[in-house]
């Protein structure tokens, strides 16, 4: 019985060792220092022509991935990551990852637009939320979700998190 504890904290340490990503790890602005840079693009109408805005609002705290035209993110809560917009099909997915598994999504294949069908808007913008929605033998599942938002929904919950919305700043 002595050694219970020992062993306890052994098997857990090493479970820790083999997540890819720990809680205590930064978010990509956190390790490039860009969140300034980022900032300045949202703010300016003209540096942010043909690019992807993701706010993370999953209201958890915690980290996730967030994947743009193949180009993956570490984000925390309540950051701002900017991506290119490509020409044609365009993809965002957020995801956890867990032993090197790519989980949590909410559809398994994240939100697929095609740029064409926007050619009104010079800026896109999204948010990602863990939502309770998939239901599984009675219990709802928490899972990622990506939502694309007119700039005036992307500016009301960056600066407004954890408020009411409105039904018409959502695109999807």
């Amino acid at each position: 019985m002595k050694y219970v504890y020992s062993l306890f904290i052994t098997i857990f340490l090493f479970s820790c060792t083999t997540l890819e990503y720990g809680l205590l790890l930064e978010s990509d602005i956190e390790k490039e220092g860009n969140g300034q840079i980022i900032l300045d693009q949202l703010e300016d109408p003209e540096l942010r022509k043909e690019k992807i805005f993701v706010f993370s609002n999953t209201q958890d705290g915690l980290w996730q991935f967030v994947r743009v035209n193949n180009t993956e993110r570490y984000m925390r809560d309540q950051e701002v990551q900017v991506f290119d917009l490509v020409d044609g099909k365009n993809n965002i997915y957020a995801f956890g990852r867990i032993f090197g598994d790519e989980v949590l999504n909410c559809n398994g294949d994240g939100y697929t637009f095609n740029a064409e069908d926007f050619t009104e808007l010079d800026t896109l913008f999204f948010m990602v939320v863990f939502a309770a929605e998939n239901e599984f033998a009675g219990r709802k599942l928490n899972c990622y979700k990506e939502f694309h938002l007119t700039e005036e929904g992307f500016f009301y919950f960056k600066d407004n998190p954890r408020t009411r919305y409105k039904s018409d700043w959502f695109l999807n």
